[in-house]
């Protein structure tokens, strides 16, 4: 249960620590912990700690009676004349008190005193001058980043965890099911889906969205309640700033060539679709996938359609929002973002371009020191985290050997260039938008003829990316659609006058791919340095080729993989 392991974790810390750090934003829970550890059961305690002594100290109202939070006029004010109390040693001095609970002082932690007060304790301490019991307790919002360098070693760290699913459940208990609903066995399965949809939430969270959720719904659970509670969810994710909540509406109909991913993804959503059968059944949750390979060529479409698939939302982890100045402050926002993620369980977790957080080695001590880090906990949370949150992470360049083994994902997956015939599914595919424009466009000159379009599209690599196709056709149409409104402009004055459809031709592409054919990512070649081809610095694309001959990842499409020796 998530209160008696705090529970557990601050009577440890009292005995123990001479000063706690809880970061939560909840104080209520704590002080409910603290209540809970003071109060008898069966006339006996775990420690011999008595309400009375616990004094409270808040950053806006100064010093509270802990159980009445009204102001105690008899101690000093300031936080300073409170830690000069505790530092003299003397019962006399503090009341009798012996816990000292100071909240939301982040602030104060800056101030140099404060630190010294702290320090001068803490060393008191471990030379026993106060009573085991003694100790320090701060609760704050901000994170442990933000712990100043001074404090980190006398600082023991207490995490907060969410609820179990049965404490959930006994809240959730507490609403009546709407009468829409009068079967037992539908009741039960509407009240595991709130239950399921709620996990990962802190405490607070999880009363406050349900609460708000059945105002809306007469106070009683319904599938109303449940679409709700999971729309709460998306704008408590929102609040890590880390984490983005996307809308999509691709599915894998839109997505040309990458037939062997969409087929196995395909499959994963069946167990999605079915996730309590699943669980009953010790199916294990499918992890998530690694797309490796050529930039443009639909790994971000393929994240976008498995959500849509499997019918959960898209939530997008952006590393450059990852990324915090401050020692510490990545490691933080990489734990936020996870603890979002499952928050919005299930859902699918998009990484775009995991190799900026996960990248080889750069040749710094301190950033190599970090990427360690940020790796070691992520794949620490794949392994042990046991809520549905499916990974589709995509990198366009070459990562750590470690982080790129099969086993760390379900599978890894390498997406190369499209053949010949995913290039024809994908200009097919970028068509389907404009053959509805009939006012506007003529198809017929191209129908039948996409495979003469797109045998041009290569270059040293591979034939254009999907991106580049797409740039092609939408720059043809946009000439097209220009011509089109300039002719209907000329003849504005002509009241009979009816525009004909710009008739799309061949040579339009042909034309479209001769401007771009330069500059597209399969003509990416490296260039010599000092004329020697031995020692030239390879381009991405170059990279990626080689890792594929290396490692051999399953293909995307059968058939598209990288020549043993080709460049």
């Amino acid at each position: 249960m998530m209160k008696d392991t705090i529970e557990n974790y601050i009577i440890t810390g009292i005995l123990s620590s001479p000063i706690l750090y809880i970061p939560h934003f909840h104080f209520q829970l704590i002080d409910e912990i603290l209540t809970r550890i003071c109060t008898p059961i069966n006339g006996r305690k775990v420690i011999d700690l008595a309400i009375e002594q616990i004094c409270e100290y808040n950053a806006a109202t100064s010093i509270v009676n802990f159980q009445t939070k009204e102001k105690d006029v008899d101690w000093r004010a300031t936080l300073e004349g409170l830690l000069e109390c505790v530092l003299s040693g003397k019962e006399a001095d503090t009341n009798g008190c012996k816990v000292f609970l100071l909240k939301n002082i982040a602030k104060e932690l800056q101030s140099t005193n404060i630190q010294s007060y702290l320090q001068l304790y803490a060393e008191k301490y471990e030379n026993g001058v106060y009573d085991p019991l003694t100790t320090i307790i701060v609760v704050s919002s901000s994170s442990i980043s933000s712990i100043p360098d001074e404090l980190e070693n006398i600082f023991t760290i207490i995490d907060v965890p969410a609820p179990t699913e049965s404490e959930i459940r006994e809240f959730v208990n507490q609403f009546p099911v709407t009468y829409a609903e009068p079967f037992k066995q539908r009741q039960d399965n509407l009240r595991d889906d709130i239950c399921r949809n709620l996990q990962g939430l802190q405490y607070y969270d999880v009363k406050q969205i349900l609460r708000s959720a059945t105002i809306r719904t007469g106070g009683k659970l319904s599938e109303t309640t449940k679409r709700l509670v999971l729309e709460e969810k998306k704008r408590v994710v929102k609040k890590s700033g880390i984490i983005e909540v996307i809308d999509t509406d691709v599915s894998f109909d839109d997505i040309g060539g990458l037939n062997v991913i969409r087929d196995k993804l395909k499959e994963k959503a069946i167990v999605y679709h079915h996730l309590r059968e699943a669980q009953n059944h010790n199916i294990s949750i499918p992890k998530g996938i690694l797309i490796i390979g050529m930039p443009g060529c639909g790994k971000s479409m393929i994240a976008k359609a498995v959500a849509s698939e499997f019918g959960v939302s898209l939530l997008r982890l952006d590393i450059s929002r990852l990324m915090g100045q401050y020692v510490g402050q990545s490691e933080t926002n990489l734990r936020k973002a996870l603890a979002s993620a499952e928050a919005a369980h299930p859902c699918v977790l998009w990484i775009d371009e995991i190799e900026k957080a996960f990248a080889g080695s750069t040749g710094k001590g301190n950033e190599d020191m970090l990427v360690m880090r940020l790796m070691g906990h992520f794949l620490t949370w794949m392994q042990e985290r046991r809520t549905p949150v499916y990974i589709v992470a995509t990198a366009n360049d070459v990562m750590r050997p470690e982080f790129m083994r099969k086993g760390r994902f379900d599978e890894v997956y390498f997406v190369n260039f499209p053949n010949a015939d995913e290039r024809k599914d994908i200009f097919e595919k970028k068509l389907r938008k404009y053959e509805s424009q009939n006012s506007y466009f003529s198809l017929d000159m191209i129908k039948g003829k996409e495979s003469l379009i797109v045998q041009p599209m290569e270059g040293k690599y591979g034939g254009f990316s999907g991106a580049e196709i797409e740039c092609v056709v939408n720059s043809v149409f946009e000439k097209k659609f220009i011509e089109y409104i300039q002719d209907v402009e000329k003849h504005s004055n002509e009241l009979d006058y009816k525009p004909e459809p710009r008739i799309i031709k061949v040579d339009d592409f042909t034309t479209e791919i001769e401007n771009i054919k330069h500059s597209v990512m399969a003509e990416q070649v490296s260039s010599p340095c000092n004329n020697s081809n031995i020692n030239r610095e390879k381009t991405c694309i170059e990279r990626i080729r080689d890792m594929q001959r290396t490692y051999k990842f399953t293909v995307a499409t059968i058939g598209n993989d990288v020549p043993d020796r080709n460049d």
